[in-house]
Parts: structure tokens; sequence; C-alpha cells
């Protein structure tokens, strides 16, 4: 796995942003790399920084075109003096992951593949706003016609090609969209398309970048570029299927979505005539992914979007662009949000496919607990308990996700902790509703518990099942989550804790990491590669001596039993008790594990950690690590593997420069 990369980058007045992206491929684990860079006339100083880095790298290049000539004729320039075998695409203001490149040439030698695409990253310039992953495939299975069938198919950036493919496809020269006419036919024309996850390209957003700019009448050049893409693949056996893929994406989406975030009405319907004109000849209304998108909207952006569908096949711009100024809720909520700088993440929050159905209602919960009552009570009785805190807006769902079990919910526990939004109000909606068909209990604390395992403790102590599952109050679950977690423990009745794998979904219930598994495997095992059934302790001994493997409290079901002293040490943590919580259940008994990602963790709000928590979190880990030695004969290798964690915790979590600052 030692083949040449050449790594293209167009610039255009990135001064700013131009080195940050230069280091980082400098910095990759995989060494073997070539950098050619172009510039396009800067006029912001982009040339001598460029100048500057050459003289320090060896393998970077930096040539100037003679006249401004846009991203694609510099794309295309780089080609003809590329030596690699691969080609790799980062734009000049962004950046990746330092093991990026090892990662994807792994894969493509694992599988020969003639094009590796992994995920994108959001990275906001406005360092308050959380970054937003983009999945570059977010089906379950991964295959070519999943990959092209997303939103990301057309991005050079994400992705490795081998040469002789990608210099097939030149770049369209003078168009927006380029990307369209020469990525797609290499996808189309691989023969194996391989996809990495868990690792990333951080894509900045910038505040004056051309994303953020009003559409204008020059994005419907996105025509040129598709119809100089359905030449190139046209000879394709399965062209028909990939073309409604394509169109979907890249001019429905366009219609849609991107065209009102013009809110000025005249030029909106400048844009809308021609459109209409150019889109007809692919009788665009006919797409079917047109119609599965709108039937995955809530019924409120249903009936909108219908409206704007229905003047396709009219051709009636003018009626369209009346649809797309009304004053409905939906469409005043979208131009707020543009307004706001956020049509990506609406983009995105509207394009992709949810984990679970997004209007739910208490008609819906009704329905359900109406069908858990008629379910049959298996031998093994689980009690549910749902802590919640301010999460009014995520609460629906998590009881619709519940309730939708195919195993038989035992009771289901409500505990509140003096949530500040109308969570009081919508729980007692939903206890009235449910509550004649399933055994449902509400419990209000009077003072905030300050801590999550109070609550934790207090649902234990409400419970009179076998087994309780704490499912957080914004997480929530496939359907057979209990049925899986409960399987294992007909067999064997000594298991104290039975989890399943989690996935990531986003406030959007849109997956965004399909399962936790590399995060829990830090020593590369294989060992959750398969259900099982082990001895708690040798699980401490073997892995969990190490890091947390439970990813998610909602993601297992615990036996009931006496805790208290459990609680009680780890009510003393902030960040890591819940490792300490399910080491000191797992002595007790067995433990098994699905491997199926049945469980949804919700990453929502601002996610980012202050480097004074980190550094708590660090203390608690060795804190955990002392109670380790009292649990188990620490080895030496138990030892070296814990330093290892230590040093890598340390240099991701920056806190050795830290403490030299201090």
């Amino acid at each position: 796995m030692n083949k040449l990369i050449t790594v293209i980058i167009p610039c255009y007045n990135v001064k700013n942003y131009i080195e940050k992206c230069i280091e980082s491929i400098e910095n990759q684990t995989y060494k073997n790399i070539e950098i050619i860079a172009v510039d396009d006339c800067s006029n912001d100083g982009t040339l001598e920084t460029l100048k500057t880095l050459e003289a320090k790298y060896n393998n970077l290049k930096v040539y100037k075109n003679e006249k401004n000539s846009g991203a694609a004729y510099s794309r295309n320039f780089a080609l003809n003096k590329a030596n690699g075998e691969f080609i790799g695409f980062v734009d000049s203001d962004d950046y990746i992951d330092e093991n990026y490149y090892e990662e994807l040439m792994k894969k493509q030698t694992q599988e020969d593949a003639d094009v590796v695409v992994c995920d994108i990253e959001l990275v906001y310039e406005d360092s308050k706003k959380p970054p937003i992953l983009v999945k570059a495939c977010d089906k379950e299975e991964v295959s070519k016609f999943n990959i092209i069938n997303n939103g990301l198919a057309a991005s050079p950036c994400n992705k490795i090609f081998k040469t002789e493919l990608i210099i097939k496809y030149p770049f369209l020269e003078g168009k927006i969209n380029e990307d369209v006419a020469s990525i797609l036919p290499c996808l189309v024309y691989a023969k194996k398309v391989s996809y990495v996850e868990n690792v990333k390209y951080f894509y900045l957003q910038r505040n004056n970048s051309v994303q953020n700019e009003q559409v204008t009448i020059k994005r419907l050049q996105m025509f040129d570029a598709i119809d100089m893409c359905f030449d190139r693949i046209g000879k394709s056996e399965e062209f028909e299927k990939y073309k409604d893929a394509i169109l979907f994406h890249q001019v429905a989406l366009l219609y849609m979505v991107i065209i009102p975030k013009q809110t000025d009405y005249n030029i909106r319907q400048e844009i809308l005539d021609l459109f209409m004109e150019k889109q007809e000849k692919y009788e665009l209304y006919r797409n079917p992914y047109i119609n599965e998108f709108i039937n995955e909207q809530p019924e409120r952006e249903r009936k909108y979007y219908k409206k704007v569908v229905s003047f396709l096949k009219t051709s009636d711009a003018k009626g369209a662009n009346k649809t797309m100024k009304n004053k409905t809720k939906f469409t005043q909520t979208l131009k707020d949000k543009i307004k706001n700088e956020k049509v990506k993440d609406i983009i995105r929050m509207i394009t992709r496919r949810t984990v679970i159905k997004r209007s739910i209602d208490l008609n819906d919960l009704e329905r359900l607990a109406k069908k858990q009552a008629e379910k049959k009570q298996s031998d093994i009785k689980v009690s549910v308990v749902v802590p919640n805190y301010n999460y009014e807006n995520f609460l629906l769902t998590r009881i619709y996700s519940i309730l939708a079990q195919t195993e038989k919910i035992y009771e289901l526990i409500l505990l509140d902790d003096c949530s500040k939004d109308n969570s009081r109000k919508l729980i007692d909606e939903i206890v009235n509703r449910i509550s004649p068909y399933i055994n449902t209990k509400k419990v209000y604390n009077d003072e905030n518990s300050g801590i999550a395992f109070k609550q934790w403790k207090k649902g234990f102590s409400l419970a009179t099942g076998d087994y309780v599952w704490i499912a957080e109050a914004d997480d929530c679950c496939q359907k057979t989550l209990l049925e899986n977690l409960v399987k294992p423990i007909k067999q064997n009745k000594n298991i104290y804790i039975s989890y399943a794998d989690t996935a990531f979904i986003n406030a959007w219930d849109k997956l965004i990491l399909k399962t936790i598994k590399p995060e829990i495997d830090i020593m590369k095992t294989g060992h959750w590669d398969a259900d099982f059934v082990d001895n708690g302790l040798e699980e401490i001994e073997k892995y969990t001596f190490l890091n947390c493997i439970i990813a998610n409290v909602s993601s297992c079901i615990i036996k009931r039993d006496n805790y208290d002293d459990v609680f009680e040490k780890a009510i003393t943590y902030k960040q890591a008790g819940d490792w300490l919580f399910y080491l000191l259940v797992m002595k007790k008994g067995d433990i098994a594990f699905c491997n199926k990602p049945l469980n949804y963790y919700r990453v929502h709000g601002n996610n980012v950690t202050s480097t004074t928590k980190k550094q708590r979190h660090f203390d608690e880990i060795v804190r955990v690590h002392g109670e380790v030695r009292k649990m188990i004969d620490i080895k030496p290798w138990h030892e070296k593997e814990i330093q290892k964690r230590y040093d890598f915790l340390k240099r991701v979590w920056k806190l050795e420069e830290n403490n030299e600052e201090n």
C-alpha cells in the first residue's frame, strides 16, 4: 500500500485558509503523496503563500493560470501534470483527517476499488455552530447505486480515483456544477466503488462563500453539466436507473429546495421560467424519487411539495413562484431559516431519510398502546424507564419507538427532572392517552437532581419487572431492539446486561453514524463483529478494562437488583460514571451483545467540549482504572494498553499543551 497519490488543489483568494489545507495533507500518516496546487490568478496574496509553502515542502508543486479560468480548468490542468496512480481532490479552504488517505488506500487495497468514498463533515467558520456529519452512503446497504443515489455523489473531494479512470472524464470548464459531468461518470463506470466510515473530509462553511449566496440564473448551468453527464453515461446498461437518481439529487432538489432560497420574487420568476424550459425534456414530474421524498415529509410539508411539483407537468413557472411565495407556516419557516444562513442545514434536514416516522402524534401512540395490550407477556418482564429533562421536542418520537416494540412492554415509567419546557404537559397528555392500555407511571421531581444517575436509581427503585431499560428521552430505536435483547436472556437467566450496537442520529432523526463498533473496539480485536454471551469478569479482563464498551444506556437492558452501592460510587462522577456503573454490574454475572445497530443515540445541540471538561473526563478515566485494578489482576499488557489510551487522549484532547500553558 505505497502507491503514489496526487492531491490536486485549485486555489483562488484563499490566503487565510491555504496553509491549513496543505498542512493537513503534509501531515498525513500516508506519506507517498505529491501535491499540485494551481492558483487561478488570486489577488489576495494566495500565490505568495503557496510559493513559501513550495519552498518548504519537496512534494508540493505550485502553478499559476495565465488568466482566471475557474476550478474546472485548474483541476484539468493539474490532472495532466499528475504522476500518481491515484488522484485526490481537496478544496483550498478545506482540510482532512490525518489518516484520511491511509484509510482510503487501505480500503482500496482490500477491495481493489477504482473509487473510494468517505463522509464529509460540515465545519463552520462561525465557531458557535456545531459541525454536521453528512453521510456519503446513507442506506443500510453499501453499493455503487446507493452511493450515486446520494447528495454527495458528485463531489470530487471526499473520494480517491484511479488516475486512468478520472482522466477519461475532464471537468466541464466554464460552468457551475462542473463536477457532475466528471465524477458521476467515474462512479457509473467504476468496476468497484468502496465506502469508508469513521474518516472525514472537513468542508469549511465560510461566511462569505459561494454556497451562502442567493441562487441566480447562472445556477441553471447545471443543465449543461447534466447533459454532458448523460452523454457520457448513456451507454451504461443501467442508465435509466442512474438517470432518475441523478436528476433527483442534481435537478429536482434544485427546484424544490434551492430555488426558494432566492427571496426576490422577480429574480426567482426569471429563474423559474428558464428552469421550466430546460427541465421539460426530462419529464421531471415522473421521477420516482420525488414521490419517495414527498411521502417522507410531515403532512404539512407534503402538501407544499405536492403543489410545487404539480407545476412541473404544466411548466407553470408563475404558479410555482406564487406557491413558493405562499405565507404558510412551513414556507415562512423556510425563509426565516434562509435569512439565518442555514440553507445547507435545511437541505440536509429535509432531503435525507429518517430512521423513524417523522410525523408522530398522540393518536399514533394510542394506536401502538392498543397493540401492546394485545401482545402476550413473555417470561422476561421489561420495565421501561424514560428519564426526561427539557426533551419535549423528542418525547413523542421516544415513546413511539418504545410502544412500537415487537416485544411486549411490561410497564412504562416516565420521569421528569424539573424540565423548564412543556415536557410535563406533554407527558400528562401521553399518559392520559396510553394508560388505559399499558401500565404507565409518571413521577415528577420537585427539585432538579443535577445528575443522570439519580434518575437511573429512581427508575430502578420504581421498576417491578425482571429487567430495566433506561430509555433516555432524546434517543430512539428500532422496533426489534427489545426482542433481540431479551432473546439470549431466555436461554441464560444469569445475564445482567444485554446490549446492542448503537448508531447516531441528529436532531431531525437522520442517521449520521451507522455503528459505534469502531469507537468501542479501540484495540481492533473484532470482538463485536458477532453476537456473544460472555462472563462479565472475563469481559472486563479482556476488553472493558480499557474503555466503556456500552456507548449509550438506551442500548441495553439491565437485570433488576439492588444497586444502591453501585449508584453511590457512580454519582461521584460527572462524565465517566456510566462506565463504572456497567463495570460494577458486569461483575455480578454474564453480559450479552447483539451485533445489530438497533439503538439510536441522538446528537444534538452544541457538542463542543471545553478543555476543562476534557481534563475532568481524563481524570475520571484514571479513577475508573483505579477501580478496575481492584476487580481484576492487571497484567503488563493491560498497563501497556492503558498507557497507550492515555497518550492518545492527551494528544487528541490537547491536554499536555494546556498543562504546559498553565
